[in-house]
């Protein structure tokens, strides 16, 4: 036999010479085949997510760490402060339903990371609200349930830097430092107004007083507290710059007790100042150093329903608590990122059950604390 040559099967004949319409079947039959396995892959996959265990579904993942028990202070003292929790990724926290998990299927899951945390206040009930200045939204977070959603500005009332925050009757009130304006979300309708833009700089804490149903706003620029009925109407003002009583140096938070005094962190004074509802000077308390019961950069204030005064301390690292008349009673926190560390706490809120919310701003968390009475 000739070198080159060799000899076909009528079978092998047959295949060298397919028609073209075959070629095109073949072809066709092969890609539609590959179709259906990758199909079938997804649809099993996607059946495997489906039915995922119910413990999938759970609240804020927990840190191993919440399984000790962290308190303040410690043993053998009788312990008065507790740590609960942190939330820090809350979308990745929340219980999501079948859509939900569609769209993390196919789009691959969105995880609403806190960037910036300032501002923080609760409903009195599940709701959370987180101001992230870093983010330039609102966090909320139904701490029961474990759903989540955000509050956005938009071309019409944008937002750009929340920083602090009130809650008053099914409406979010938000500082917006930047913009000097102060905005009213209204929960039932998802809908974000502008209240206030007017004759005021650089509004930064604010707080309401349900006694005297009236909004009181700190104008960190003009060194005054400004108070406003609900309509954002303005009332009266109190303050100007300087060192002496009444007198401010960039003040910052605000709170309102429930008989309707007003607490202002006066930053640069290094002091916490305690006015009437009507503006009247009462009391301070506070000087700057790095000793127990001193400040160093004060910024959130609370007062929880026994009357005692909680300042974050931004330098320290941690919160100092005081009775009213400004004695040192306990600190809690230390600098660093584990539970109970604190790396610039900033914003603090203390609800009617004296469960404390800090905004942990540079370890972009808010932890959970608990007053034991």
């Amino acid at each position: 036999m000739p070198l080159g040559r060799f000899m076909m099967t009528e079978t092998q004949e047959k295949t060298l010479f397919l028609s073209k319409s075959d070629v095109i079947f073949n072809l066709f039959y092969e890609e539609n085949m590959r179709n259906i396995c990758i199909s079938k892959l997804l649809f099993f996959a996607f059946l495997g997510l489906l039915f995922l265990p119910a413990c999938a579904e759970k609240g804020p993942v927990e840190n191993p760490a919440e399984k000790i028990k962290l308190v303040w202070p410690a043993a053998p003292q009788e312990a008065k402060i507790e740590w609960i929790k942190e939330y820090k990724m809350l979308e990745e926290a929340a219980r999501k339903g079948f859509w939900g998990k569609i769209g993390d299927f196919f789009l691959g899951p969105k995880i609403a990371h806190i960037t910036r945390p300032y501002g923080v206040c609760t409903d009195d009930g599940n709701l959370l609200f987180i101001a992230d200045t870093g983010s330039s939204i609102i966090h909320v977070f139904d701490m029961e349930k474990g759903h989540y959603r955000l509050i956005e500005g938009d071309e019409n009332v944008p937002l750009s830097t929340p920083i602090g925050l009130t809650y008053v009757d099914g409406s979010l009130y938000i500082t917006d430092s930047s913009q000097g304006s102060i905005l009213q979300y209204d929960l039932q309708n998802k809908s974000l107004s502008r209240l206030i833009s007017m004759n005021i700089g650089r509004p930064t804490g604010i707080a309401f007083s349900e006694l005297e149903q009236r909004l009181y706003v700190s104008d960190t620029v003009a060194h005054q507290v400004v108070a406003y009925n609900r309509a954002g109407v303005e009332q009266f003002r109190f303050g100007e710059r300087g060192t002496g009583e009444g007198q401010f140096n960039f003040p910052t938070d605000l709170w309102v007790d429930t008989d309707g005094k007003v607490y202002v962190t006066d930053a640069l004074n290094a002091r916490v100042q305690i006015f009437s509802a009507t503006g009247a000077f009462l009391t301070e308390f506070g000087q700057s150093g790095d000793t127990p019961g001193s400040f160093s950069k004060p910024k959130g204030i609370a007062v929880d329903q026994h009357g005692h005064i909680y300042v974050c301390d931004a330098l320290f690292d941690a919160v100092q608590i005081f009775d009213a008349a400004g004695q040192l009673l306990l600190s809690f926190g230390e600098n660093g990122n584990r539970p109970g560390q604190f790396w610039m706490p900033s914003g603090i809120f203390i609800d009617r059950q004296n469960q404390i919310y800090v905004a942990d701003t540079y370890s972009r968390r808010v932890q959970v604390f608990q007053y034991l009475d």
